[in-house]
């Protein structure tokens, strides 16, 4: 059961049936954003809407499961084939969810050891001005460019490698590949607007030199964060890159 071919069967069944996506989408009360991504293999429709969409488009359940026509006499056999994989990806989905409980739970306990295991030392990397000044800016790009799905997703992609078209995993590292590059733009630009007011306070009080070190030492954090968030990201990037060009040959 392939997401891409359940989306092309969908496309070609619409058009057989003179309809827009837009057409399709009104007569199904919902957005024509969803038929495309329907179309685009990156989802399939919800079983809500699933009965409507066969009755309007003229084929079964089983056919738009399968993403073909099916003559009665593989009617049962592709039946039961669909049942088998729609049971798989069910079994699949809650493993990630486990998975994703497990890191989460991970993460919180390392926070937690870091803080009250490591004690003090960590406050020196810890300035939630420059924190903001990276993280706010990233999220308001990912929803100005409707890529926020996606970058959410990447990290589903790479525990869920069966269950995702290439179209799917390009669009999640291009989500990550935005957010490294907006976090290293303004990890920058924090970082240049703090030497260039440490600057003009020395050119104002030449006394100022006192504390000048520790000040450079806060400039930087911003940017410490920047490289932080590439360090971890860069690498899933390239591991989804390298999924496209598999799942692409």
């Amino acid at each position: 059961m392939s997401q891409e071919t359940i989306g092309k069967f969908i496309s070609a069944c619409r058009k057989e049936k003179g309809l827009t996506q837009t057409q399709l989408a009104e007569k199904l009360n919902i957005t024509n954003r969803a038929v495309s991504k329907w179309e685009t293999g990156k989802s399939i429709p919800d079983a809500a809407i699933m009965l409507d969409l066969c009755k309007i488009l003229g084929i079964s359940a089983n056919e738009l499961l399968s993403g073909e026509r099916i003559a009665m006499e593989n009617y049962q056999k592709r039946a039961e084939e669909n049942l088998v994989e729609l049971q798989q990806k069910a079994n699949n989905a809650q493993k990630s969810s486990n998975f994703l409980v497990k890191f989460i739970i991970l993460i919180l306990g390392a926070a937690f050891i870091v803080k009250y295991g490591i004690g003090s030392i960590i406050s020196y990397f810890a300035d939630l001005v420059s924190m903001e000044f990276i993280l706010l800016p990233c999220l308001l790009v990912l929803l100005c460019t409707g890529y926020w799905q996606d970058f959410l997703k990447a990290f589903v992609y790479i525990i869920k490698r069966d269950n995702c078209t290439a179209e799917m995993i390009r669009d999640g590292a291009d989500a990550l590949k935005l957010v490294c590059r907006s976090s290293l733009i303004w990890g920058s630009m924090a970082f240049t607007i703090s030497m260039v007011n440490l600057m003009r306070s020395y050119t104002l009080d030449p006394e100022f030199t006192a504390s000048v070190w520790a000040d450079i030492s806060v400039a930087l954090i911003p940017l410490f964060y920047a490289l932080v968030i590439n360090a971890v990201l860069v690498p899933l990037y390239f591991e989804l890159n390298r999924l496209h060009a598999k799942k692409a040959q």
